[in-house]
């Protein structure tokens, strides 16, 4: 089992920086995955201004909705699995 570090000596400082971290790290996979696919849809012909007109909300998508509720869990899970608890 992996063990957690203090590094701050406020547990809840800890904490927060463990979300800041996974968000950085979310932002960054993002941005690069969203760098290739616009290098890739470019190369194909696809005009980069096409993907604006589908930008509809994830309201009813059950699919989105799930990768959301992941995406909060993962970032978040510092504060669910705190180091001090």
């Amino acid at each position: 089992m992996a063990t957690k570090t203090d590094y701050f000596a406020d547990v809840a400082q800890t904490d927060l920086m463990r979300v800041v971290v996974a968000l950085a790290t979310e932002v960054y996979e993002l941005r690069d995955r969203q760098r290739l696919t616009e290098s890739l849809l470019t190369e194909q012909g696809l005009k980069l201004d096409d993907l604006d007109a589908k930008a509809e909300p994830a309201v009813y998508e059950e699919d989105r909705l799930r990768e959301r509720d992941a995406f909060v869990a993962r970032v978040f899970a510092a504060m669910k699995d705190p180091v001090g608890g």
